[in-house]
C-alpha cells in the first residue's frame, strides 16, 4: 500500500454544520461528500457534495448513461424506512458519472451492481466480485434482463474473494467501489459469511482502488454470528485514516441496534491545497 495511505491519524474528521454559509460554499471540494450521521447532526446527510450527476459533465468520450431513479433525501429515507442500502445508493448517485469505472466488491444478487452500471452507462465499467458462483450467476443474469445490450456498460464478474479487489481492479481506476458485508440474501445456507479478516484485506486494497475524488462505502451487518467482530475490525481500520487524505464517517440506528452501519469514505482530491487537507 503506498506509503500515504499507510499513515495514520487518530483525530477523526467531523462533517460541518450545514449553515447558511457553508451552504453557500458547498461548491468547495473540501465539502464533498463529508456525510451524515444519525447520531451527529441530520443535516449532515449527503448535503455536501459538490454537485450531482445531473451537474458533471460526463467523463471524455462518454455516452448519456440509462441513469437510476434519482437520489433520495433524508426524509425520504426516513419515512420510507430508513434503508441504508439506499442511502449508499444515494451517495454513488452523487459522485458516478456516465464512463465510470464502478467496482460491486460483494455482489450477492446483482442489485447494487445494476444500480452501478445504470449510473456508469454503456461507456463505463462495473467489476464485481463474490466468492459465490450462485451469486455471480445471479447477478449476470440481472444485468442482462435489466439492461439491453445497447444501454449496458462493460461487465467484469470475477469468482473470488474480495481480497483480491486491487488484483482484479487495478490501481486509482474507480470512482466507487461498494462493499454489502455478510451473507448472500436468500440462501439456504447463511454460514457462507464474509470474514473480519479478508474483509479487512479487502478494504485495505479498496484504499488504492479507488480514485482521488472517489468514495467507498462499506454496509456492516451486524446482527449475525461475526457481524459484530468484521464491523470493529472495518471501524478500526477507517477511523484511522489520515484526515489529510479521507473523509471518514459513520451512519447507524441507534434505536435498531442490529440494524445495518454503513461507513463512508471519501478520498479528497490530490489537487486540492495544502490548506484544505489540514
Amino acid at each position: 500500500m503506498a506509503s500515504r495511505l499507510l499513515g495514520r491519524a487518530s483525530a477523526r474528521l467531523a462533517a460541518p454544520e450545514v449553515t447558511p454559509t457553508t451552504r453557500a460554499a458547498a461548491s468547495q471540494p473540501r465539502q464533498q461528500l463529508a456525510g451524515w450521521s444519525c447520531h451527529c447532526s441530520t443535516r449532515q446527510f449527503l448535503g455536501l457534495r459538490a454537485a450531482s450527476v445531473a451537474a458533471q459533465s460526463p467523463a471524455p468520450g462518454a455516452a448519456p448513461a440509462t441513469s437510476p431513479d434519482p437520489p433520495l433525501g433524508l426524509v425520504d429515507l426516513l419515512s420510507t424506512g430508513a434503508r441504508l442500502t439506499s442511502a449508499a445508493q444515494a451517495a454513488w448517485a452523487q459522485v458516478l458519472r456516465p464512463g465510470d469505472t464502478a467496482v460491486d466488491a460483494t455482489v450477492g444478487n446483482g442489485h447494487d451492481t445494476l444500480f452501478l452500471a445504470q449510473a456508469v452507462g454503456p461507456t463505463g465499467h462495473v467489476i464485481g466480485t463474490d466468492i459465490q458462483e450462485a451469486a455471480i450467476s445471479a447477478t449476470r443474469e440481472r444485468l442482462e434482463s435489466h439492461l439491453a445490450a445497447e444501454v449496458r456498460p462493460r461487465l467484469s464478474l470475477h469468482t473470488a474473494c474480495h481480497s483480491r479487489l486491487q488484483e482484479l481492479a487495478g490501481s486509482g481506476r474507480a470512482r466507487v467501489v461498494a462493499f454489502n458485508l455478510g451473507y448472500l440474501p436468500g440462501a439456504a445456507d447463511k454460514r457462507v459469511i464474509t470474514n473480519t479478516s479478508t474483509t479487512v484485506e479487502a478494504v485495505e486494497a479498496a484504499l488504492e482502488v479507488v480514485m482521488p475524488g472517489g468514495l467507498i462505502t462499506i454496509l456492516c451487518y451486524v446482527g449475525h454470528p461475526g457481524g459484530m467482530e468484521e464491523y470493529e475490525a472495518v471501524r478500526a481500520l477507517t477511523s484511522d485514516l489520515s484526515p489529510s487524505y479521507w473523509v471518514s464517517s459513520e451512519t447507524r440506528l441507534l434505536n435498531r441496534p442490529t440494524a445495518p452501519i454503513l461507513l463512508l469514505l471519501w478520498r479528497r482530491d490530490d489537487l486540492l491545497p495544502a490548506r484544505i487537507r489540514k
